[in-house]
Formats: C-alpha cells, sequence, structure tokens
C-alpha cells in the first residue's frame, strides 16, 4: 500500500506540472533550475526504491510468519494433514489408553512400527507432491489392513505405529506383518511410472518388552534399525513364543524363511 502511495503522489506531482506547463503558468525561477529537477527526480527514484525494498520485506516477513505458523501447528496438531492420521502427539494418548486398559484386563497387545523402505529417496524423486500421494495411498492401505478397532498413525515422514489390540492368539501379529508387507508391496503408478515400496516392520510387546508408551515406542523402533542393520523385514524385541503358544515359534520361522 505504501509503495502504491509513492507511486500515485509521483503521478500527481508529474500530472500537476504537466498540466501547468500546458496551460501556460509561470513556475519559479528555482523551479525550472536544472541541478533542482535533478534533485527531484533522484529523490523520487529514491522513494521508489525505498517503497519496493519496504513491499519485498513485507512480503519475506510475512511468509517466514506464515511458515513459522505453519510448523507451529504441525507440532501441535493432532492429526497428519497429509494422510488424515494421528500424529505422533496423539498417538502417545491413545497408546496410554492402550496400556490402561490392557493394566486391568491383564492381557497383552503389540505395537508395530512400519517404516517404508526407500520412501525418502522416492519422494525426493519424484517431487513433494508426488511424494505425499505415495504416503497417502501407502497409509490408506495399511489402514484397510487393520481391524476398525485397531489404531494406525503416522509417527514420521516414513513411519507409521500400529497397536493390535484384542488379540485372540499371538499367531495375529504374524498375520497381520504379512498382509502389511504383501499390500505395501503392490505397485503404485505416479505420472506413468510405476512404483515398488517395501518395508520393515519392528515388533513391540506390552508388558514384556515395555510397560509405559516411550519405552513401547523406543523398542519398536529399536526392532526396526535391528532388521535393517540384519538384513531381515520384520524384528521382534522379545521371542514371540514367550507370549503365547508354541506354534507362534515355527510361525516365526516360517516368515524368516518365506523373505529370505
Amino acid at each position: 500500500m505504501l509503495f502504491n502511495t509513492i507511486l500515485k503522489s509521483a503521478s500527481d506531482i508529474f500530472g500537476q506540472s504537466l498540466n501547468g506547463w500546458k496551460s501556460g503558468a509561470e513556475f519559479p525561477a528555482i523551479v525550472m533550475s536544472p541541478l533542482v529537477a535533478i534533485i527531484g527526480i533522484c529523490l523520487i527514484g529514491l522513494l521508489i526504491l525505498g517503497g519496493l525494498w519496504w513491499k519485498s520485506w513485507y512480503q519475506g516477513a510475512g511468509f517466514d510468519r506464515s511458515r513459522s505458523t505453519e510448523k507451529s501447528s504441525e507440532r501441535t496438531s493432532t492429526y497428519d494433514y497429509v494422510t488424515g492420521l494421528p500424529t505422533r502427539r496423539l498417538f502417545g494418548t491413545l497408546l496410554d489408553q492402550t496400556i490402561d486398559r490392557a493394566a486391568k484386563a491383564g492381557r497383552s497387545f503389540a505395537l508395530l512400527v512400519v517404516e517404508l523402505e526407500h520412501f525418502r529417496m522416492v519422494a525426493e524423486s519424484e517431487g513433494q507432491a508426488n511424494g505425499n500421494v505415495l504416503v497417502r495411498v501407502q497409509a490408506a492401505r495399511v489402514k484397510g489392513v487393520l481391524r476398525s478397532t485397531e489404531t494406525v498413525a503416522r509417527l514420521a515422514r516414513d513411519q507409521f505405529a500400529v497397536i493390535l489390540d484384542n488379540l485372540d492368539s499371538q499367531q495375529e501379529i504374524m498375520t497381520t506383518v504379512e498382509k502389511l508387507q504383501s499390500t505395501i508391496g503392490l505397485p503404485l503408478t505416479l505420472e506413468g511410472h510405476e512404483l515398488f515400496l517395501t518395508c520393515r516392520i519392528g515388533v513391540a510387546l506390552y508388558p514384556q518388552d515395555a510397560r509405559e508408551c516411550e519405552g513401547l515406542i523406543d523398542q519398536a523402533m529399536k526392532a526396526v534399525k535391528a532388521a535393517k542393520s540384519e538384513g531381515q523385514t520384520v524384528q521382534f524385541t522379545s521371542p514371540l513364543a514367550s507370549v503365547d503358544t508354541p506354534d507362534s515359534t515355527s510361525a516365526t520361522a516360517s516368515l524368516a524363511d518365506r523373505r529370505r
């Protein structure tokens, strides 16, 4: 607005001078002096440049404030704007509630951290917009594998967290793991390019691995890192056989054999 005001004022000054010249009005000798005219033009030029600088600074400051507000909103929001899933902030609350229910009922449950393999590299090569589409599709796929009573959240750019509660048997964990890997591995077409993603899954068990929220998340994260370092697609923090049925040992071995 200031910039526009300056331009209007300059235009009015020149317009009035031009009208006065056309009408034959007499100007004081000092106004007609070439030196004073040059000085006036320079001052007007400085005002215009100052207006441009001010406008650029104001817009830049507004952009920075906008980005700062957006980042602050992301930190305090409860749902991820790309996938619509709960963020880590809300997930912590949901996990605490699951722990309370499990403790009162005396039962166990599983926390899965699903990490998309090579997602960051693919997202960077395909662009941010396509990266958002990619993670949105994979989020829908993960959610589609689960029952309506089970919880999925987006922990990080390439990580989802899943709570498997109300398990009839620990074999259900292995079944869900296999479904997640198969579904995420389905091809996805973006702008004519067919993409394939895989995932690694870390599993932590309550109460065997931890009895509180951050402890369970940390254990599942460590299991993901162990899977990556050992070249496995799924890793448990503690043996699945120690939780429930003896058949789970053979199920774990069978899954490992199939994935090698």
